[in-house]
């Protein structure tokens, strides 16, 4: 059951907006345009990067993670319906999609990706961090997801980003003789 606050704000952001609004919201929320972004990154990384390849291979790591532990691990384990299935009163244009809600995996994917990209390339940081803004409140905004679903996945997403940085890192402290 969703907590007051978790309700205020789903009904807050999740109104009706001009059509721009929604294309946008669409866009944001598009997977084959963030992953298609994400290999954008990941070759940006590579060439520009001080870590060049390592991170660009971080990069694309973190988002399969951070996938894969909220979709096949954590989303069958909390069973929460989304807002669009338990809620008449919430909008859904896009439609509702056949999946739990808890945690946003668009949420945890762009949070992942982004620190990998804030260590790896610092001066994309506010970049990187406002997709993660816009696509978090994309899923609220089109229904899919209540607002503590896209903040249980930023936090997923980044603590499995920082997971793969800091075993990146570990090949500096072992030197192989």
């Amino acid at each position: 059951m969703p907590s007051p606050v978790d309700l205020q704000l789903l009904r807050l952001i999740n109104r009706e907006g001009p059509p721009a609004l929604d294309h946008l919201m669409a866009a944001a929320s598009n997977r084959g345009l963030l992953l298609a972004l994400a290999a954008g990154v990941a070759v940006y990384l590579g060439l520009r990067s001080p870590h060049r390849w390592v991170a660009a291979v971080l990069l694309l790591l973190a988002v399969g993670a951070a996938d894969l532990v909220s979709v096949r691990m954590v989303k069958p384990a909390a069973l929460r319906e989304r807002p669009c299935h338990s809620l008449a009163s919430v909008r859904a244009p896009l439609g509702c999609g056949s999946g739990k809600s808890f945690p946003s995996a668009h949420a945890a994917d762009t949070a992942a990706a982004a620190t990998v990209v804030v260590w790896a390339a610092p001066a994309l940081a506010p970049f990187a961090l406002a997709l993660v803004a816009l696509v978090g409140v994309s899923r609220v905004y089109l229904g899919v997801h209540y607002p503590s679903d896209v903040v249980a996945g930023w936090v997923l997403g980044a603590a499995i980003g920082a997971a793969l940085i800091l075993l990146a890192r570990l090949r500096y402290a072992v030197r192989v003789r």
